[in-house]
């Protein structure tokens, strides 16, 4: 099963056990973080470096961790799968490209990782 299925079904079991969206992001945000990731990535924006994340994850995911590390605005694009809370309040975590529906037919990269398309 790819990552992101998993995640998928992961938080539909948080959500079914009455799980909410801030509890998942306080647990996010207390994601254990290397003490020098924070200092080199404002390093790098001041010295006008073009910084971008490419990810197997979720955009729920990075975005909630970039935002509580407050670099966020250090990174020009992220690339990642899409991560959105549905209209029943569960997070959602689909691949970026649903292969079922579309071949991949990148030579560069394996389908989960693909964010060509």
């Amino acid at each position: 099963m790819p990552w992101n299925s998993l995640m998928d079904k992961m938080m539909r079991e948080l959500h079914a056990q009455g799980k909410s969206i801030e509890e998942i992001k306080e647990v996010l945000r207390r994601a254990p973080i290397h003490p020098s990731i924070v200092p080199a990535v404002k390093t790098a924006y001041a010295l006008g470096c073009d910084l971008r994340i490419v990810s197997d994850a979720n955009m729920f995911f990075i975005e909630t961790i970039v935002d509580h590390l407050g670099i966020k605005n250090c990174f020009s694009e992220i690339n990642t799968n899409p991560g959105y809370v549905d209209k029943q309040g569960r997070l959602r975590i689909p691949p970026f490209v649903d292969f079922h529906l579309c071949p991949h037919g990148c030579s560069r990269c394996p389908p989960n990782m693909c964010k060509v398309y």
